[in-house]
Order: C-alpha cells, then sequence, then structure tokens
C-alpha cells in the first residue's frame, strides 16, 4: 500500500473513532439529563449507528484502486442517505408526533426519505447480518402489498406502498418503535458498561477465575469454557461476539487437554450462546421484553435466574460426561492463583455489577443502573487498579469506541425487526399465524410449544438474540398465550427459541465463529453444538409447563421444580452423549431420553415416574460399572 493509502486508511480510523465516540457522548447526556422526544431520539440513535457501519474500512483486500473507491463512494452515498433523512425527520418532529394517520397524505419528499431510509436499513442488515434477514424483509414487505391475492388464511386487503411507508417510518409502530427505541434508552449504555470491564481487563479477570474454579476439576479447561463464557455472555449483546472474546483462550486449552477441534469449538458456542438469556441483560432481549410485556426490569431479572443455572447446568454436565467417556481426567493444570487470591486482585471489577443490580432492584430504570455501574467502574480502577490508575481515560475512550460498533449490529437488527412488527401488525399475520398453529396442534399444549420452538429457530437463523426475539414476539407470543402459556413464560419460551438459533443448523452464527477459532469444518462443528445444546432444549418446555421455574410460586414450589427440573436436564445429557458411569447402548440413551421427557411437566405425576425411572437407570448404571471405575 502506499504512504497515501496509509495516510487514507489511518485519517478514516480516526474519523470512525471519533463519530463513535460523539455516539457515546450523546448517550451519556441523554442518560443524565434526559432524551429528546422519540420522533428525534430513535431516528438519530440509528443514524449514528448505521454511519459507523458504513465508515468502518470494509476487508477490500484483493479489490483494484478503482474497485476499492467505487465500494467508499458508495458507502458514503448510503452514510449521506442516512444523515439527509434523519436530519430531515429530526427538524419535523412536531408535524410527525402530530400528524393524524391515513388523514395527513405523505408528501413527495416524505415518500423519497422513506424509500431511502428503507434501502439504508436493508443494506445495513445485509452487510452485518446476511441475506436471511433482508430477503425476510423483503418477502413481509410483498405479503403486505399483495396479501389481497393471497388465498385462505394468508389474505387481507392489501396496503399501498404509501400506506406501508407512513407505517413503517411515520408512527411509533415500526423502524423507528420500541425495538430501537430500547436500544437508544437502554441497552447502549449496558453494552458501553460491558465494554469498560473488557477494557479494563474483565476478560482476563473472568477467565482467571474459570480456571481458578475448575482446574482441578475433570475436563477443566472446557469447564473452565463454560464457566468464563457465562461471565463475559452475562453482559454482552451477541453470541458470536462472546465466542470471539473467550474462545480465543479457551479453545487452545481444549485442544490441548485432549478435546478435537470440534468439540472445543461447539463447547464455546453452546456457552456463550448461553449468555444471550443469562440476567441481566439477557442478549439485550430483556429490556424489549420489558416493554412487550409491561412487566418491571427487576421481575424480568428473577424469571431468568432459574433458567439460566438449568441451561449452564446442563453444558457442565455434558462436558463432564464426554470427558469422561474419552477418559481425559484432570487434563491440564493451568496455572492460575486460588480463587480467594483471584478475587482479592481483581474481584472489585464485580463490584461494580453488584452496584448496577442494587439499583435496579431498588426501582431505578435500567439506564440510571448502567450509569451507576459505569461510574463504579471508574472509580473502582482509579482506587483498586495500579496498571489502570494512570490510563483511566484511554480505558474509557477505548470502550467508548468500540461500545457504538460492537451495537451497531444489534440496532440495524432491531430497526428490520421494528419494520417487521409494524408490518405484521398491519396485515394481522401474527393472530393469522397463532391462529394457524392452534389449528395444526388441536390444542395440544407440548405439539403447539414444539411447533413454535421450530419455527422460531429457523425465522431467528443468522440474527442477534434481541432482532429474533422481537419477530417471534410478534408472530408467536398471541398463540402461547392463547393456549394457556403464561405471558412471561411464554415470552421466556421465545427468548430461548431465539437465542438457540445461533448454534442451530445451517446459520449457526456462533458455531461458526468457534469453527473459525479452532479451525474446524463449520458444519460439523454447528452439528456438534446442536447434538450438545439438546439437553438445554428442554428447559423452555418445562418452564411452560411449569411457571414456578421462573420462581412464579411458593417457596418449597419453586424448590421442587427446580430439583426435578435439574434431574431432567441430567437425564437428557446422559442420552446426549451416551455415557454414565461407562458407554451405554442407544436403548439405554432411549430410556434416559425418555425419563427427561417425563419430567418436563415439573408438577404433574409424570414427575414421580421419571424420577423413579431415573434412580433405576442411575442404579444400573452403578452396579454395571467396570470394577476399576472410579466415581471421582
Amino acid at each position: 500500500m502506499t504512504d497515501t493509502g496509509l495516510r487514507w486508511g489511518a485519517n478514516l480510523r480516526f474519523v470512525v473513532a471519533m463519530v463513535a465516540f460523539a455516539m457515546t457522548l450523546y448517550h451519556l447526556w441523554t442518560a443524565a439529563f434526559g432524551p429528546p422526544v422519540r420522533e428525534v431520539h430513535a431516528p438519530l440513535h440509528l443514524c449514528f449507528a448505521v454511519t459507523v457501519l458504513f465508515l468502518t474500512p470494509p476487508d477490500t483486500g484483493g479489490l483494484s484502486s478503482i474497485r476499492r473507491i467505487m465500494l467508499r463512494s458508495y458507502d458514503m452515498l448510503i452514510m449521506a442517505i442516512a444523515i439527509g433523512g434523519t436530519a430531515y425527520l429530526m427538524l419535523n418532529a412536531d408535524h410527525i408526533a402530530t400528524r393524524m394517520l391515513y388523514v395527513t397524505p405523505l408528501t413527495q419528499l416524505e415518500m423519497a426519505v422513506s424509500a431511502g431510509m428503507l434501502f439504508v436499513i436493508l443494506e445495513a442488515a445485509r452487510r452485518t447480518i446476511g441475506w436471511a434477514l433482508v430477503i425476510l424483509a423483503v418477502v413481509f414487505l410483498l405479503y403486505a402489498l399483495f396479501g389481497n391475492v393471497l388465498p385462505g388464511l394468508l389474505w387481507h386487503r392489501g396496503y399501498s406502498l404509501n400506506a406501508i411507508f407512513e407505517y413503517s417510518f411515520f408512527t411509533p409502530e415500526g423502524v423507528y418503535g420500541v425495538p430501537v427505541s430500547v436500544m437508544a434508552n437502554y441497552v447502549f449504555h449496558f453494552v458501553l458498561f460491558g465494554s469498560l470491564l473488557v477494557a479494563s481487563g474483565a476478560g482476563d479477570f473472568f477467565s482467571n477465575l474459570a480456571n481458578a474454579m475448575t482446574a482441578r476439576m475433570t475436563g477443566g479447561p472446557a469447564k473452565a469454557s463454560v464457566v468464563s463464557s457465562a461471565f463475559m455472555g452475562m453482559l454482552s449483546g451477541s453470541a458470536a461476539a462472546n465466542v470471539v472474546t473467550t474462545g480465543s483462550f479457551t479453545i487452545p486449552a481444549m485442544r490441548r487437554a485432549g478435546y478435537n477441534r470440534r468439540f472445543a469449538a461447539a463447547v464455546e458456542a453452546v456457552s456463550s450462546s448461553g449468555g444471550q438469556i443469562a440476567p441481566p441483560i439477557l442478549g439485550t432481549a430483556a429490556f424489549i421484553m420489558m416493554e412487550f410485556t409491561g412487566v418491571d426490569y427487576a421481575t424480568i431479572l428473577g424469571i431468568s435466574v432459574i433458567p439460566a443455572i438449568l441451561y449452564f447446568l446442563g453444558v457442565f454436565v455434558i462436558v463432564d460426561l464426554e470427558a469422561r467417556r474419552l477418559g481425559l481426567g484432570i487434563g491440564e493444570v493451568i496455572r492460575t492463583a486460588p480463587v480467594l487470591t483471584t478475587l482479592r486482585r481483581q474481584g472489585y471489577l464485580l463490584a461494580s455489577v453488584v452496584v448496577m443490580l442494587v439499583i435496579l432492584m431498588d426501582g431505578w430504570t435500567p439506564t440510571m443502573a448502567a450509569m451507576g455501574a459505569i461510574a463504579s467502574l471508574m472509580v473502582l480502577l482509579t482506587l483498586f487498579d495500579q496498571t489502570q490508575r494512570t490510563r483511566v481515560h484511554r480505558v474509557f475512550g477505548e470502550a467508548a469506541v468500540v461500545a457504538p460498533k460492537l451495537i451497531g449490529p444489534v440496532t440495524v437488527a432491531c430497526a428490520v425487526g421494528g419494520l417487521l412488527v409494524g408490518l405484521i401488525g398491519l396485515t394481522g399475520l401474527g393472530l393469522r399465524l397463532s391462529g394457524l398453529i392452534l389449528d395444526i396442534a388441536s390444542g395440544n399444549l407440548l405439539l403447539i410449544l414444539i411447533l413454535t420452538m421450530v419455527m422460531g429457530v429457523i425465522l431467528g437463523m443468522g440474527m442477534p438474540t434481541s432482532g429474533a426475539y422481537i419477530i417471534l414476539a410478534a408472530l408467536l407470543a398471541p398463540g402461547l398465550v392463547e393456549a394457556g402459556v403464561p405471558l412471561l413464560a411464554a415470552h421466556m419460551f421465545l427468548i430461548y427459541s431465539a437465542a438457540k438459533s445461533s448454534i442451530t443448523p445451517p446459520v449457526a452464527i456462533a458455531s461458526y465463529a468457534a469453527a473459525a477459532i479452532s479451525g474446524s469444518d463449520p458444519w460439523q462443528t454447528s452439528f456438534t453444538a446442536f447434538r450438545l445444546g439438546l439437553s438445554v432444549f428442554i428447559i423452555p418446555f418445562m418452564f411452560a409447563y411449569g411457571p414456578a421455574l421462573l420462581g412464579l410460586g411458593e417457596p418449597l414450589e419453586v424448590g421442587i421444580a427446580f430439583v426435578t427440573a435439574s434431574l431432567g436436564v441430567i437425564a437428557l445429557s446422559v442420552a446426549c452423549v451416551g455415557w454414565m458411569l461407562r458407554p451405554i447402548t442407544w436403548p439405554m440413551r432411549g430410556l434416559y431420553f425418555v425419563t427427561a421427557l417425563l419430567m418436563i411437566n415439573t408438577t404433574g405425576i409424570s414427575d414421580l415416574v421419571g424420577m423413579a425411572m431415573l434412580a433405576a437407570l442411575f442404579l444400573w448404571a452403578y452396579l454395571s460399572r467396570p470394577r476399576t471405575q472410579k466415581l471421582a
């Protein structure tokens, strides 16, 4: 590359950093003094996000100079459209807020703004998420336009392009509706807090703590992957980003311990995907669920704790059984300080998380909780970290630039999700689809849940958890509630479905990211991750049948439900791995599988039958084990 090219690249990176930093300052200002009206705040947030995306230099290796210039010119054109369209929306916010839907006609300029912004978000989605979401959006747009020519259940009266643009861009029900507003009001601040933790060395702290906790366990490196990915995933909005962050050191450690490339990558993918259903942010979906259900954030945190514990229990047991099946033993003992020493050195990083939770439980808004966590972390770094004390401003600067880059793809997914939610509401497709599922299942709740899970995984392929959840909530939540599933359990079921799409072939983004690190085949890795994740697929069915698993019930009822659900997860883990003190045959694996299914309903007589079967199977495994088999 010539000196001119190098200078151009350096200048462009500086511009990207400045725009990203400005986005962070804007959101800190709105958190401290309150955001402007939605007609200004949501478009400006989206404009910042897509500007950072299109300013960031793409990989142009192998392209000629002319092609690179054409590509950058194309990016500049898209940014100009985004900035121009956003400027119009902001300058005319009062008019947009007071206009009458379907009475005040759109002007030619407003039609042009709508078309331009539609092009911007679809092109941004193509670059960050892939063609799947773009194709899905185009299909929904065509359905809204031509639904009047479709037969039967899919028929609706059809809408003009004018009506679609008006509903999608000039009402609170479309692109600038709840999903993007949630990103702007809440999620950005939590992503900034997570970026600050990473910049301050929390990644190393979580890794060291996980290694210290699991160093002397069978399959220790793999279990360290589960624990460290759980820690990082709690504050991450993306399964793939979590894989890249923690997988760079957990996957090589698993390889050295004796796990093959495919299994090591699959463990990391499944563990990182678990962060999307773990409190406090559930892959940013918690905030959107709060708006959709009208339930306060503290309640959502509370109902997500037990399912998250069950998820990581399932992954932990599978890793343990696989290590014993392979005869790996303790494996490589990673040199690390004891748990207490690790906590004494960097445990103050957890104090900021505690501050966040205390503020939330005290009834303050999520935004204030995130701001409190950010402020406390900066103070703690200054007081307790001698290496960071003199460069706290650099830590903040790094996080302030990274956070907008992380939230960009999620914001784009939410913008397209908002578009789809608007079209679903406009055409009534959600109620029709829910009715279709209910008719096919003929009132059978298990079949309704299975159909919903399958559709959820398919619709969520290749998308961030929050974006997939938005679409699923609009399409499938009404049917689950109508079938008798409690509102909170129905939405948690959909969040699980959205999260599992990241490890489900053919578009398993977390598995593909892990495969790239380990050097394994992406398809084989995704199928292995799917197999490892089978034991956790049962969890949402359990709390759909028994909301006690969400903490909704008397303490004794919740405790019993947790114990039986844990046994069901363990039984399914044994069935997936095919090992319990010794290799077990396929018929025996089938019995373990049936045992797990019997414990789906945590409040029925089937639970007692399942526990009796599991006790008998464990007893048989113990009595038939090789006499040299050790239980530890």
